[in-house]
């Protein structure tokens, strides 16, 4: 992270004060270490972060440079965010997005979070401009999408002309499952990658019990843009 970027987080965490944060994407755990210095003296506040990778350098920033903060961090990898959520938990206050960049990338994360989001809660996106501020990045969309599709109050970073802006955040509109239908649809674009069979299976069933109820029609546009991106994938492998 550049510092303005680095800045900005820290007063996000510090304006809204969260009691739970959760962050997809740590890596080694720069970003952690961020939110974790800027909860230490909120009262019973902890985050929770979680990355697909299972390398031994994931998170490994928390613990070795900075212990002094894990008491109020736990880690979880070696799969995607549904495998996790019901061990977090709901009422979620903010969380941070740092995920692959390619579709459907944080688009699907932010769906999976979604259910366990309180009414307003904040979520950030790192890279909504990498396509732009780095040339080799032109495929990356997925933060810049999802961001530019949720329904709320938007912040972002002051200065630099804004569609640069390589960090933001926005404060979710309330009644969050009225916007359910429009955040599934931001999935209908080409894919960059398709997620391994094993997790499409383990996603199906988990919006199937977090979605049906309120959105059934998600599940109809989830299973259409499987459809398509698996066959897409497998024609385009490079794109």
């Amino acid at each position: 992270m550049w510092d303005n970027q680095r800045e900005f987080l820290n007063e996000l965490v510090r304006k809204f004060k969260p009691k739970k944060v959760l962050e997809i994407g740590p890596h080694t755990g720069g970003s952690s270490i961020i939110i974790l210095n800027a909860i230490d003296d909120i009262k019973d506040s902890k985050l929770y972060s979680i990355d697909l990778d299972s390398g031994e350098r994931i998170g490994e920033c928390v613990n070795k440079y900075f212990p002094h903060l894990s008491k109020r961090y736990t880690l979880f990898k070696r799969n995607i965010a549904s495998a996790f959520m019901e061990q977090i938990g709901g009422n979620i206050d903010m969380a941070f997005f740092d995920t692959s960049h390619t579709e459907p990338g944080e688009i699907l994360d932010f769906i999976i979070t979604l259910p366990f989001l309180k009414e307003n809660a904040v979520v950030a996106f790192h890279d909504t401009a990498i396509q732009i501020t780095h040339n080799h990045h032109r495929n990356e969309f997925a933060p810049y999408i999802i961001f530019n599709g949720i329904r709320g109050e938007k912040y972002l970073p002051s200065g630099d002309v804004i569609f640069k802006q390589d960090i933001a955040a926005a404060k979710l509109d309330s009644n969050k499952k009225k916007y359910y239908k429009e955040y599934f649809r931001l999935l209908g674009g080409q894919w960059q990658y398709f997620p391994e069979e094993e997790h499409v299976t383990q996603l199906r069933d988990f919006l199937i019990k977090y979605y049906e109820k309120d959105c059934k029609e998600c599940l109809i546009i989830f299973e259409e843009a499987i459809v398509f991106n698996r066959d897409f994938v497998k024609k385009n492998p490079k794109q």
